[in-house]
């Protein structure tokens, strides 16, 4: 490695108390906002934690995705993985990366997702309906977060929504960052599955994304029959992880802050929309990041990045920068100015945003309206959280009500 950054330790960082960022996060942004680190594979590469550095990174060409499958290429974990995945709208870049995109963009617009919100309204209000009914304290996080936005890309994909308790398992798998011979498991397992639904479409289009998609393929020769079913999976797992994992950090947050849960629940026609936008801020889905591979050499915050050298830019962690965020620490559910990077920016800025945003309004929402009494039925505390994951959620959030 090169430059003067000061080399830090292992990566990905363990999670704060309480579902908070990493402590070493903050010390990071204020000192070293390009700092080096060890992935488990043991591989070094930096990590960039300022705003004004990460929206930098995002936007730089030179830090290449589709560069993660040359050979010995800097790697988050040892043996196959998803960088090295030539289907994947995640690694692709260039003319291919935009012609995946623009195939699911009208799917999952901002215009797409309000046809949508009536329908995920009442998905959300069954989901509290079979609530009400169970014994208390209930997982909420279990039986509602973890629920709601599988259910709603099951229905815009075309999946089965009765097989989402195997695509979650999938997922789960797919999502961490050990046990190498799990996830090949998990993948081809759920590549297979998405085959078959591609071979159930072609039998029998439906109103569907999926649909639409093998049209593409076998009409109008789009995509070939590897990028369908890469997009078909991927489709199914980040269109609902890491939503799920956002819900359940944001709602624990909100719980453990009575005063602001009590303010959402007071006013919840005015305040639903910059709560979940405060949620997507101070809750991010994960505190990692997406790796990527240096093509030439690059100063980054006064930096040297040697071509070759693996970069990971932490849009999370941008967002607590007091550079750009005021009192960023503070969860505030009133906060207006919140131009937070958890969608990404530049050509990655995720597909889907415009859904996820829904989602997470019309569920906060909900609760908000048809739960009021909703508390925490032990102390935060108490509450374990999930690592090893590119994700971080908790274990459960019980509640009464």
């Amino acid at each position: 490695m090169s430059g003067d950054a000061e080399f830090q330790e292992s990566f990905p960082f363990p999670p704060g108390q309480e579902g908070e960022p990493p402590v070493q996060l903050a010390g990071l942004r204020a000192k070293c906002p390009v700092s080096r680190v060890v992935l488990p594979s043991g591989d070094e590469a930096w990590v960039v934690s300022g705003y004004d550095e990460v929206t930098a990174a995002l936007s730089d060409h030179r830090l290449s995705r589709a560069a993660l499958r040359e050979p010995g290429a800097v790697r988050m974990v040892k043996g196959p993985d998803f960088g090295d995945n030539p289907y994947s709208l995640f690694n692709l870049e260039g003319a291919d990366h935009a012609r995946l995109r623009r195939m699911i963009a009208q799917a999952f617009s901002p215009r797409s997702a309000e046809v949508l919100r009536p329908r995920v309204q009442e998905i959300a209000d069954e989901l509290v309906d079979r609530l009400a009914e169970l014994p208390r304290p209930v997982d909420i996080y279990a039986e509602f977060c973890a629920l709601l936005p599988i259910w709603v890309v099951c229905e815009i994909v075309g999946a089965p929504v009765d097989d989402r308790g195997a695509i979650k398992e999938w997922t789960e798998t797919l999502m961490s960052v050990t046990s190498n011979e799990r996830r090949l498991e998990a993948r081809e397992a759920f590549t297979g599955y998405v085959r078959g639904l591609v071979a159930a479409r072609r039998e029998e289009p439906r109103d569907d994304l999926l649909s639409i998609l093998v049209q593409a393929r076998d009409e109008d020769d789009r995509l070939t029959e590897a990028e369908l079913t890469w997009l078909g999976a991927e489709l199914l797992l980040a269109g609902h992880d890491t939503t799920v994992n956002t819900l359940g950090r944001g709602l624990f947050q909100l719980l453990r802050r009575r005063e602001q849960w009590e303010l959402l629940t007071a006013r919840p026609e005015e305040l639903t929309e910059s709560a979940a936008e405060e949620v997507f801020r101070y809750a991010p889905p994960s505190d990692s990041g997406l790796l990527r591979i240096a093509l030439d050499d690059i100063e980054l915050a006064g930096t040297l990045i040697r071509k070759g050298e693996g970069v990971i830019p932490l849009m999370h962690a941008a967002a607590r920068d007091e550079r750009h965020f005021d009192e960023p620490e503070r969860f505030d559910i009133t906060r207006t100015a919140n131009r937070h990077l958890v969608f990404g920016y530049g050509p990655h800025h995720c597909p889907a945003a415009g859904v996820a945003r829904m989602e997470v309004q019309v569920a906060l929402g909900t609760l908000a309206r048809r739960l009021p009494g909703l508390t925490l039925a032990v102390r935060p505390e108490e509450v374990e959280w999930r690592g090893g994951h590119i994700t971080l959620r908790p274990e459960s959030v019980p509640v009464t009500f």
